[in-house]
């Protein structure tokens, strides 16, 4: 049965509304149909072991949300010795913000590849906590139950 001229047009901007919710909707359907169709015992343990990982990144994703109900509290500041907290969703985006806005005499790939990238993930949130010019960082998890402990 063919389309009359409103329904093509109805279906034209559902589409272009709703690109984002398309995308995902075929890429759950292509690992639906890999799954069932194609996919061998060594495919299923990869993708069981990304399935892991993922998990524990959402996981992490959420604490955010704790994190910065912590910082918006009025009496933060004053709790935690003006503690400043920095949130980065990846360890990318902490290394973009230090190529742009960090010191200009040092080497930020080099640093990257010496304290950031051996202890995060490329999928993982950064956590910041800078005092008196010096910051640590941390995971989501950890800086949450440190944020925990200090208020």
């Amino acid at each position: 049965m063919s389309q009359t001229e409103a329904q093509k047009r109805a279906q034209q901007k559902y589409n272009q509304n709703n690109k984002a919710k398309r995308r995902l909707s075929s890429y759950r359907n292509s690992a639906r149909v890999f799954i069932r169709s194609y996919a061998s015992d060594e495919d299923l343990a990869e993708l069981s072991q990304l399935m892991q990982e993922r998990r524990r990144v959402n996981k992490m994703l959420r604490r955010l949300d704790g994190i910065r109900d912590y910082v918006k509290r009025p009496d933060f500041s004053e709790k935690t010795h003006q503690l400043q907290v920095l949130i980065w969703r990846t360890p990318a985006e902490l290394l973009a913000d230090r190529q742009a806005n960090g010191a200009s005499d040092v080497d930020w790939d080099s640093w990257f590849d010496a304290k950031i990238s051996p202890r995060f993930n490329k999928e993982e949130p950064v956590v910041e906590l800078k005092r008196h010019g010096h910051s640590k960082f941390y995971n989501s998890n950890r800086a949450f139950d440190i944020l925990d402990w200090l208020y």
